[in-house]
């Protein structure tokens, strides 16, 4: 993705978590708050990406989209409503836990950083130049006088995190922070996914954790991986880093962060259906994790 465009794949995951938010089992999963954000969001969306914001609102085009999705790649919908169930209960409990200052890496239209600025936390996101531009329009036009996050303008992989976090003087490096990548490092070569953990270990001094998705490509069948790469390619987006779990687990053990939770599309998939009763599951391969930096 160039700096100057949208990406589409931000774009598409707000989309089907709104297209899935207007289905009633789905809603409980989170508060009313976060269903109206992404219902403002994708009406507020450049065009045609908002004519979503109308035809999904209809059940028989839901319906539609859902058997297509579930056609072309099986779980591809339901691991979006899992991978933003599964981060905000993380993050809540780490601010449960004294957490007072969130990043979020790569943001795109995640309602996250919002949310917890809200709740008091100082939040921060760093995002391309276009989507950072597009946010700040959205949050000031849809929430005039409500407390919105710092939306940082960033060239990220290019630019060194360190140097991103240090030049701006409102992220503290002494406070207990929250660094959410959620689908940020999938688009980064492994040796700068590497880097970029060795930076966030380096930069925080009270054990930084770190919640992160992965995917890894492997563990689908050789069609629907096609089908998943194909699809990003689409958009002019490429993955990179969609090696195995172990992969991820040795690069995170490198940088002396410990997984403290890790959730596979199994796990994910029994404890959303309890809930929700759908018949989705998600895609394998995916994970959600949440990691501490090693205690000396």
């Amino acid at each position: 993705m160039k700096a100057d465009q949208i990406s589409q794949t931000a774009a598409f995951v707000a989309i089907k978590f709104y297209g899935l938010s207007r289905i009633e089992r789905f809603q409980p999963l989170f508060d009313d708050s976060v269903v109206t954000f992404y219902e403002k969001l994708i009406r507020s969306l450049p065009a045609p990406l908002r004519y979503y914001h109308y035809w999904l609102d209809f059940d028989w085009i839901r319906r539609l989209y859902i058997w297509s999705e579930e056609l072309l790649l099986p779980g591809d919908l339901l691991h979006i409503v899992a991978r933003k169930w599964y981060i905000q209960r993380m993050a809540t409990q780490l601010v449960d836990e004294g957490y007072d200052q969130l990043i979020v890496l790569g943001a795109g239209f995640d309602h996250l950083s919002y949310h917890f600025t809200q709740h008091g936390i100082d939040c921060f996101e760093f995002d391309a130049p276009k989507m950072a531009a597009l946010k700040r329009h959205f949050l000031s036009n849809c929430y005039p006088g409500q407390p919105h996050p710092d939306i940082i303008t960033s060239h990220l992989p290019a630019d060194d995190l360190k140097s991103e976090f240090s030049d701006h003087p409102r992220i503290d490096p002494s406070r207990k922070t929250i660094i959410v990548a959620e689908g940020f490092f999938d688009y980064l070569a492994p040796e700068t996914v590497s880097r970029c953990l060795q930076q966030i270990r380096q930069y925080f001094s009270h054990n930084p954790a770190l919640i992160s998705t992965h995917f890894a490509l492997n563990e689908l069948p050789s069609f629907y991986r096609w089908v998943f790469k194909s699809s990003v390619k689409l958009v002019n987006e490429q993955l990179q880093f969609d090696r195995s779990i172990d992969s991820y687990k040795h690069l995170l053990s490198e940088a002396e962060f410990e997984i403290s939770q890790l959730h596979d599309a199994q796990e994910i998939s029994t404890e959303i259906q309890k809930v929700t009763h759908t018949n989705l599951s998600v895609l394998d391969g995916f994970y959600v994790l949440l990691a501490h930096q090693q205690s000396e």
